[in-house]
């Protein structure tokens, strides 16, 4: 059996669940939220868009929150009758990767991760050239900020917010150390950024803004605290649980003390799973696996960009079958263009360079990791819980609607 046969054996069995336009996502709620903030350069939505739109309904003033890390399977844990389960309008689906940086640019543009390019964690630059962490803005290996390489925005981020073609007034409300980061600057365009320190000051300086808005607005609240609990304690521990929770209250608080016009709706980027076997997938620089490759590879816990050199193409695929577990698939771009995973359609060029010449997908709980040559090992092997990848705890994710 083939691996692109075996990858959709386990679409077939719903061991993992495929990214389509045509089950409700994150990418129809993006489109839905921007023409009802007033951004006429939004077409009529497809049937989940228009949904989604009237799900939300007109009001003169949107409150949209992203709580990080927070998809279905966590939201679940919370009681039947906790603020968040009972104001649920509808389950959607992630973007893959279902990561961070690629989500929260699908959200940011109304676009897939193949029109976009922001593929992963780590994206791979032709300027550095290797892959980038591009959220930190920082170059993978050196960490060195990516501007010493001539990347910008523009450069990293080929399509534009949609946040700046808003009618509404906008201002993101994010913690304190993102609110002057390259990318909240690309996310939020022409916003006003405010920031704060934990959930109960997020939520004040949310209704402060309401309170002081002069005429139509929207406002964006970043939550980052579930998915950091979850990430260094794992889903299912007592400091993720009380994250969950002080997300939950807080929210109820807002959508409680808020005026009358305003409509709350909340959504995440993506879920998590447990990382097993806690040992990732290792390559190292120097190893058979890691002299076949030109840079470190891109990418993110469950999902690997490879670009091969030139004289191993012939003996990669063979070599890495050899290499890794059963449950690691390896595809080529033609592959995963076929698959349509990033997106449908055909691959841009700008992405397609990214992507590099093999991409390398867990279908399971594993993760990969990769380790210069003489270093110790990745810092990543000391997350407990990751995501990326398609199983249905990590691309599960709420919408959830409040007025």
């Amino acid at each position: 059996m083939s691996d692109v046969d075996r990858l959709l054996a386990n679409f077939e069995s719903g061991t993992l669940l495929r990214p389509s336009v045509d089950i409700p996502n994150s990418v129809d709620l993006s489109r839905a939220l921007a023409r009802l903030s007033g951004d006429m350069s939004v077409g009529p939505g497809n049937g989940s868009e228009a949904e989604i739109e009237k799900l939300i309904g007109r009001s003169e003033h949107i409150v949209f929150v992203v709580a990080d890390g927070m998809g279905m399977t966590l939201l679940e844990t919370l009681p039947e009758d906790a603020f968040l389960r009972r104001n649920l309008a509808r389950e959607l689906r992630s973007v893959f990767p279902s990561t961070t940086s690629a989500a929260l640019t699908s959200l940011a543009t109304g676009a897939w991760p193949s029109e976009h390019a922001v593929i992963g964690w780590w994206t791979h630059f032709a300027e550095i050239p290797g892959p980038a962490t591009v959220l930190p803005f920082v170059n993978r290996v050196t960490g060195a900020p990516l501007a010493q390489h001539g990347i910008n925005a523009e450069t990293a981020f080929p399509l534009p917010s949609r946040v700046s073609s808003f009618e509404k007034s906008a201002v993101g409300i994010l913690p304190g150390n993102l609110v002057r980061s390259v990318y909240t600057g690309y996310s939020l365009g022409r916003a006003i950024r405010r920031g704060y320190s934990t959930v109960t000051d997020g939520v004040d300086a949310t209704l402060a803004r309401l309170d002081g808005a002069t005429g139509p607005s929207y406002t964006y609240l970043y939550l980052p605290q579930v998915d950091s609990a979850a990430h260094t304690t794992g889903v299912h521990s007592d400091s993720t649980d009380a994250a969950l929770l002080d997300v939950n209250n807080g929210l109820e608080r807002l959508a409680r003390d808020m005026p009358e016009t305003a409509k709350l709706v909340v959504t995440a980027d993506h879920g998590h799973l447990d990382a097993f076997p806690q040992e990732p997938m290792l390559v190292r620089e120097d190893d058979e696996i890691g002299r076949m490759l030109r840079y470190p590879p891109a990418g993110d816990a469950r999902v690997n960009y490879y670009h091969v050199r030139e004289d191993a193409i012939g003996r990669f695929a063979d070599a890495y079958a050899e290499r890794m577990p059963g449950q690691v698939v390896l595809l080529t771009p033609d592959e995963l263009g076929d698959l349509e995973l990033l997106g449908p359609g055909e691959i841009p060029a700008p992405t397609r360079a990214r992507i590099g010449d093999y991409i390398a997908i867990s279908t399971d709980a594993s993760v990969f990791a990769w380790s210069a040559a003489g270093a110790e090992g990745p810092d990543m092997s000391r997350l407990v819980s990751h995501h990326s990848g398609m199983s249905p705890k990590e691309v599960r994710i709420p919408l959830i609607i409040s007025a």
